[in-house]
């Protein structure tokens, strides 16, 4: 069964880490990611813009050499960036996203240099408002700027993918309107939930209209405010989402490295396999398959197709 997960925090940890190791400091490692049988993992790049500090572009350049040089040169890593995805890949084909882009803005040279070195998503913000959109944790309910439609504009012609995970309401329509490819990394049901970071019907719709997905994440706080949930707890947002715009929007974003606490059970890549074991008890075989992989190697392989040739472009 093809495994995807669509967020982690591996990148952060490794560089918070002086072992800056990919195997001994992180919950997604090779180890965990061979045992769960992942086959598609997402990797996102994020400078902690709850920090003040002048070094954050720095930051992520840093991060993205961890990526290169302890991450992708694992065996069992697999990185062919805006390339179609198999169904039968026996290796991790890493994806790398950018989570917050304050601090690159609207210089257009380090886009360009951000793409070259394998970035294709990116999240406007972290929670925050910032220069170019507004995000769910913040009172201001204003939606992109000037130079946040300049972004995304730039983004979607350069073929890259636009995730909503953070963004308020205003800026989250505004972004799918204008976008490319849209997707939401890792969030929930508002109506299972009532959290800033979970999904509005108004918003899953949005993912509907766009052929998306959003993933769901492990995170106890965004699935029943505590801090333990059940196999269970996760299935309402399941079942809440398939039921409103059906089960093929549906994938996992598990937020492992940057989470404190997770599904019972669901602690590491590794326990995949349990989740599967478990989701096969009440869900056919085949929506199993679309939730746990088969929903995000579509949508990834439908924006490569959609964006061929546009990786390395010179514009």
């Amino acid at each position: 069964m093809f495994i995807a997960d669509g967020h982690c925090d591996a990148l952060l940890r490794m560089w918070e880490s002086p072992n800056n190791t990919f195997e001994q400091t992180t919950v997604v490692s090779e180890q965990t990611l061979a045992q769960g049988g992942v086959n598609m993992q997402v990797f996102a790049v994020f400078p902690p813009v709850y920090e003040t500090r002048g070094d954050q572009f720095d930051i992520i350049l840093r991060q993205i050499d961890l990526f290169h040089q302890s991450v992708v040169t694992n065996g069992q890593i697999a990185w062919n960036p805006c390339t179609l995805i198999e169904a039968t890949e026996n290796k991790t084909r890493a994806i790398l996203a950018l989570e917050g882009a304050d601090f690159v803005s609207d210089d257009w040279m380090r886009w360009r240099l951000l793409k070259r070195l394998g970035v294709e998503s990116v999240g406007l913000t972290w929670n925050e408002s910032n220069h170019l959109a507004s995000g769910c944790m913040e009172t201001r309910g204003s939606g992109l700027t000037n130079r946040g439609r300049n972004v995304v504009d730039f983004l979607a012609k350069e073929g890259m993918i636009l995730d909503g995970a953070h963004l308020n309401e205003a800026s989250y329509f505004e972004t799918v309107e204008r976008s490319g490819s849209f997707f939401v990394s890792h969030a929930n049901s508002r109506n299972i939930h009532e959290h800033p970071r979970n999904l509005t019907s108004e918003q899953l719709q949005a993912i509907k209209q766009k052929n998306s997905l959003v993933g769901m994440t492990f995170f106890p706080k965004f699935i029943n405010g505590t801090k333990k949930a059940t196999y269970k707890d996760l299935f309402e947002h399941i079942d809440d989402i398939a039921g409103r715009i059906g089960i093929e929007h549906v994938g996992f974003g598990s937020d492992f490295d940057g989470i404190t606490t997770a599904v019972s059970g669901l602690e590491d890549s590794g326990q995949f396999p349990q989740l599967i074991e478990e989701m096969l008890k009440h869900y056919s075989d085949t929506d199993v398959k679309r939730v746990v992989g088969e929903n995000y190697r579509r949508f990834y392989n439908d924006h490569v197709q959609k964006e061929e040739g546009n990786f390395l472009s010179t514009n």
